[in-house]
Parts: structure tokens; sequence; C-alpha cells
């Protein structure tokens, strides 16, 4: 059964509230002139990509952060009705159950097509190419200030013996900031850990509450954590990661 964008859109939220997780604040302000011109920039590279490879060749890497949040809701509206969204997910040795539920919304939201694997991501995505061997192109989320982004262009093939795929990477000039603005622009739901303190996410083990975020709360008399679009030095995203020793699709052209 169909549902109208806006009856579902109020669906959506209420399933949300519903079910605890977070709705963002409604942000009726347009987006920067600055911001709109990288949004058309991506727009574009995201239709070039959609010419030089077919549907089924096609998918989103896709793990509830607030980046490839922001790209799969791009793609949701620049693809053609009848091409499907698909994406992979690659489940960590010790995600978040937060973010898990998260990415499970978001497949009901958007009608994902989603592959999910564990462990390593180089062996999930050869796996991956195993099982579906027309996917030619991925994809990602990733941005310059992400480790590995300033040698990244916009399309490149992974090579030093990663899967052999095109990566694609409609964000990788936002900024954290632009990526922020775009989901409140959009009213755009994100997982809720972003509420918590944490600005960046990846296992359990390896990410802590940004530090750059406690304040004091005179109304509550203690010590808090601010959410994550209240960063303002945008240089420490990651100080609340331990990324010693990860390896991404991103970096894998070293």
């Amino acid at each position: 059964m169909k549902f109208a964008p806006q009856i579902w859109h109020r669906m959506w939220h209420h399933q949300l509230k519903h079910r605890g997780l977070h709705v963002p604040p409604v942000e009726k302000s347009r987006l920067n002139d600055r911001l709109r011109d990288k949004l058309d920039h991506s727009a574009e590279l995201i239709k070039r990509a959609m010419t030089l490879y077919k549907p089924n060749e096609l998918m989103l890497c896709f793990n509830g952060g607030k980046d490839c949040t922001v790209l799969l809701d791009i793609l949701a509206k620049i693809k053609p009705p009848s091409m499907p969204l698909r994406a992979v997910y690659i489940k960590s040795a010790d995600p978040f159950e937060e973010l898990d539920k998260f990415v499970d919304e978001c497949a009901q939201r958007y009608e994902l097509q989603l592959r999910r694997y564990e462990g390593v991501l180089k062996l999930a995505f050869e796996q991956l190419l195993a099982e579906d061997p027309q996917v030619k192109a991925m994809f990602l989320g990733c941005r310059r200030s992400d480790p590995g982004g300033p040698s990244l262009t916009e399309m490149m093939p992974c090579d030093n013996g990663w899967p052999a795929m095109m990566r694609i990477f409609p964000l990788l000039e936002w900024s954290y900031h632009d990526i922020w603005s775009y989901m409140r622009a959009n009213d755009l739901p994100y997982c809720c850990l972003y509420d918590q303190g944490y600005t960046s996410l990846g296992d359990r083990s390896s990410t802590r509450l940004n530090p750059s975020l406690l304040v004091y709360d005179e109304k509550l008399g203690k010590m808090t954590y601010r959410a994550a679009y209240e960063l303002e030095d945008i240089r420490l995203e990651r100080a609340n990661r331990d990324e010693h020793g990860q390896v991404t699709l991103s970096d894998s052209k070293q």
C-alpha cells in the first residue's frame, strides 16, 4: 500500500516518537547559497553516475551515520521512481543498539533493498561481489575531513587488493556543519546518539562521548553533553573516536 509523501512523513515521525527515537527540531530557514551550490554539485555527480551505471550496478554503503543518512536522502530524491534503492550495511563487531535500530528504520522509510554483512569491511565487500557480481560502483558518504579524505577524488576505483569497484563520493566537499545544516533544514531524522554527545560513530569499544560537548547545565545542576550539531570546532568531530588500526573503503587507496 502506497502513501502520499506528506502522510508517510507524519507516520514516520509518529513511529519514531513511539519507539523512543529522535525526531530533530524543524528548522524552517533555507539552505544558504554555498550549501545549495554543494548540493547541486552532488546531485550532478549522482546523475552522472546513474548514466554511467545501470541500476543493478549501483549500491550505497550505509551504516546509519550522519553523512550516509544525508546521502541516502539525496539519492532517494534524485533517483527515477522505477529505480530501487540498493544498499549494503556492514555491521561492526561491537555495534550500538541505537544505530542498528536506526538502520532498520531507514530501510523501512526508504524501502531500501538492504544487504547485511558482519565482520571486516574488506572481506564483507568481497563477499558482496561474490554474491552480487553485477555491482560495479558504490556510493559513499565520506568527506574531505575524514581519514584518507585529502587523497580522494569524486570518482575513483579501489585498488591495493580491495574489491574491483568504482567509489563515488558525492559529499566529498561537504563540511561537518553542511551535513547538520542539511538535516535540520530538511527535518531529517537521525540516530539519537548524536543528541547524547557523540559526534562520530563507530564501534562501541572505540567510540566515546565527545568531551568538547561537555557543559554545565544550570537548570539540571550538573554536567551534561550538548547535541552533535552544536559542535563549534569541526576539527574536533572525531575527537571521540579511537581509530588506531582501522581501515575503511574510503582510504583503501593509499
